[in-house]
């Protein structure tokens, strides 16, 4: 059974198909390793066979463990600008590298704003036509591979720089290491590991989230599924009981309505692509609709694999292909996500096949959507057959209770664990510097949660990762209009708070955003802020000012209150007017807003409305752009000298 096809399959690295000697993917051609540091190499080969690496001379050998598992460890590597090879031997096969490099490997992660291309810049061709530097390196790591259990391996391809890499790869990520580049002249690896919308909690392992009992039961469902085997096997059984509950509410299970050659000539036309709201029969309707279509198969397609193209369908689906289901959509979070299934070439006839969609939505008004609708040889999409226009469709279900399909179809770039399980699991223990981390708009309505949750996921990682205390910089959240009774500042305090914990750094964006959008385009000065703290922190330059203005204590005198900052060099405003956005309050708690006035390093507030002041914010408002920053301009963080909720 054939299920979605995002990208590729999940494939390893091997001589051929025959060889017991595999390696994850995250090992390929064009990879950096990380100088400096015992570096690990590991796959699986026979068990109890033994291994050996030949890497800039060194010869590491090991025996694997009875289940073909081992591991080695380069000694320190030196930094090298020569492409080079590896090779691994064991069991009669061997893998050969090549084009491999050493220098400093970070992992980007996040969502959206970390995850967001050069090419969506604005008059951004010229940087990209510049993007030609081969030292500069790409891991991109498979974003659709959701799994409840912690995965051995992903599907990660290393990419030199180019302007085609550079153009759909990470903005903020190519300006940090182009910084680094220009500092340290080492190769740079970025890890691309990122997905727009995803939550801190789908990134956190399942033992770090167990203390959230919110988390358990939802813990618990996913935790039956313990490895790949017991995954697949309990996929098949759900799956199967699954339809026999929605048969005994949709009877076009239980009268085969997805059957081949099912007769439907009583079945209404319909356009498609269409929105249901534009049909008569349809608008408002909230439950399920069954499409079908035939379609003629030329002889020149004989012997292919093929790739229903569905487009982008405003609702859940299933879809079957000569009766037999080739794959579905059932995610709740990735309802905009263009549809692509994989039809086996064994299930294909030259002539006459038939494709049955059924589309479930329950919130608003469904239906497929996609520019193009179409069928096409897998690898061939120019060669292709257009599905749009005339298809039959027939109501199902009617109402918004149709059974929830099982964990296995439900897993989400929300759902807790399935990111780390995916994306980070499987390329630990691979040697890396450190993270740079852009993430926390999707948890803006739970920042009190995250003060924990994200420390947490930072120790964890560490801890897994088992490479000392690395660096951890991150990207506070810009000034965003969100909409909601939830004061996006108390998620950038949870950010600020985080900087307690060991080797981290926060790069502050309140003078950089967009509240009316919540992909601020600036990401060249995002990466050259995340840079300023590597380059002062991990490489050591005492020269460089890595920091804007930080919050360290406040002192009342009278009826106005001075505050005291670190990093406060030079302070200023970035527009040279007085200090903005800074509010006060007594014992009523009542906040107004406030005269702020900067005096060498500190800036002392007032009003006249506040007699006996106690407390001060700054910033603190989901859209405010204040302008406090030091004498380099780099920008103090929204913060508050109260805990009062």
């Amino acid at each position: 059974m054939n299920f979605i096809k995002i990208t590729f399959v999940l494939c390893v690295i091997a001589v051929n198909s025959f060889a017991q000697l595999v390696l994850p993917s995250i090992f390929s051609d064009n990879m950096v390793l990380q100088q400096g540091i015992d570096v690990p190499i590991w796959g699986k080969t026979k068990p109890n066979e033994k291994i050996t690496v030949k890497f800039d001379k060194q010869t590491k050998t090991t025996v694997a463990d009875a289940e073909g598992c081992w591991k080695v460890f380069l000694s320190p590597l030196s930094v090298d600008c020569n492409p080079q090879k590896m090779s691994i031997e064991s069991a009669g096969s061997k893998i050969v590298i090549s084009n491999i490099l050493v220098g400093e490997v970070w992992v980007c992660s996040g969502q959206s704003n970390m995850e967001f291309p050069m090419g969506m810049l604005k008059n951004s061709e010229e940087e990209i036509a510049k993007a030609k530097d081969s030292k500069i390196r790409y891991c991109v790591i498979n974003k659709y591979n959701f799994k409840p259990y912690e995965c051995d391996n992903c599907q990660a391809d290393w990419k030199e720089c180019s302007p085609d890499v550079a153009r759909v790869q990470t903005a903020a990520g190519y300006y940090f290491a182009c910084e680094l580049r220009k500092k340290i002249n080492v190769p740079v690896g970025l890890i691309a590991a990122y997905f727009g919308g995803a939550s801190i909690e789908a990134w956190s392992s399942a033992n770090t989230l167990r203390k959230w009992k919110n988390l358990q039961k939802e813990l618990a469902e996913m935790g039956k599924y313990t490895n790949n085997k017991k995954y697949n096997l309990l996929k098949e059984r759900d799956l199967k009981n699954w339809f026999k509950k929605l048969s005994e509410f949709d009877k076009g299970f239980t009268e085969n309505w997805m059957s081949k050659n099912f007769h439907d000539k009583n079945w209404e036309k319909i356009s498609v692509p269409n929105m249901w709201a534009n049909t008569k029969n349809l608008k408002n309707f909230k439950g399920t609709v069954w499409l079908r279509k035939k379609i003629k198969i030329p002889a020149k397609w004989k012997n292919k694999n093929l790739i229903f193209d569905a487009g982008v369908i405003n609702g859940y689906d299933i879809n079957w292909f000569n009766g037999k289901l080739i794959g579905m959509q059932q995610w709740p979070w990735l309802f905009w996500m263009p549809r692509h299934y994989l039809i086996n070439k064994s299930d294909c006839k030259i002539g006459e096949n038939e494709i049955v969609v059924q589309v479930y939505n329950k919130d608003s008004s469904g239906g497929m959507q996609g520019e193009q609708i179409k069928i096409y040889p897998e690898g061939e999409p120019e060669n292709f057959i257009s599905l749009a226009g005339e298809w039959r469709c027939k109501k199902g279900y009617s109402g918004k209770d149709l059974p929830k399909a099982p964990i296995p179809f439900l897993i989400a770039h929300h759902t807790p664990t399935a990111l780390y399980n995916s994306m980070i699991a499987p390329i630990i223990p691979f040697g890396i510097r450190g993270v740079i981390w852009y993430q926390g708009e999707s948890n803006q309505q739970k920042p009190y949660e995250y003060r924990e949750m994200f420390p947490d996921m930072i120790n964890a990682w560490r801890d897994e990762w088992d490479q000392g205390i690395f660096p951890f910089y991150y990207v506070q959240i810009a000034p965003c209009n969100y909409n909601n009774k939830i004061n996006s500042a108390l998620l950038r305090e949870a950010q600020f708070l985080t900087m307690k914990v060991t080797n981290t750094g926060m790069a502050v964006t309140m003078d950089i955003g967009n509240p009316n959008d919540i992909h601020p385009k600036n990401k060249k000065e995002v990466g050259h802020r995340l840079a300023l703290w590597a380059l002062a922190k991990t490489y050591g330059f005492t020269n460089i000012v890595f920091s804007g203005p930080v919050y360290k204590k406040m002192k009342i005198k009278e009826n106005k209150i001075i505050l005291y900052f670190d990093y406060a060099k030079g302070l200023k405003t970035r527009d040279g007017k007085p200090p903005s956005h800074f509010e006060i309050a007594g014992n009523n708690k009542k906040f107004f807003p406030a005269k702020a006035e900067i005096i060498g390093e500190q800036v002392v507030v007032s009003s006249d409305k506040v007699k006996n002041p106690i407390a001060v914010r700054y910033g603190w408002s989901d859209i405010a752009e204040p302008n406090l920053c030091n004498g380099v301009g780099l920008p103090s963080s929204s913060f508050r000298t109260d805990d009062w909720k």
